[in-house]
């Protein structure tokens, strides 16, 4: 957790705050600071990588990210009915609402979010 809180503070003080997010930047982030680290999860991260006309010039939005944590998720063999059902709703409630270029001003805190609800999940199973 040490390694993954130090590379994200580098980026929150090394790029400015307004930066729009490109996918491949969104998707490598993911997998460095360990929010996605199954083997088979990043490999698909990078799949969508390689179909997309240009994930480095192309920007990451909202409804993008949640896209692909909802997948992420579905293909966890740990997540059951109830989060599939809470993702539905979720997806649901994005559907009529506009969406939004990411900025690392935006992105980071989400990261920093997903870190520390992981370090608790590490926790309460220790």
């Amino acid at each position: 957790m040490r390694e993954q809180t130090t590379i994200l503070t580098l980026l929150q003080v090394a790029v400015p705050a307004n930066t729009v997010l490109t996918v491949s930047a969104e998707v490598k982030i993911l997998e460095i600071l360990g929010i996605v680290s199954n083997p088979e999860f990043v490999k698909a991260m990078n799949l969508s990588l390689s179909i997309m006309p240009s994930p480095s010039t192309t920007a990451a939005t909202m409804k993008g990210l949640v896209q692909l944590l909802n997948g992420l998720v579905r293909m966890n063999p740990k997540s059951t009915k109830t989060h599939h059902t809470a993702l539905d709703k979720l997806m649901a409630s994005l559907a009529g609402a506009p969406d939004a270029a990411l900025t690392f001003g935006t992105f980071l805190p989400i990261c920093e979010s997903l870190l520390k609800a992981r370090h608790k999940l590490h926790e309460k199973e220790s």
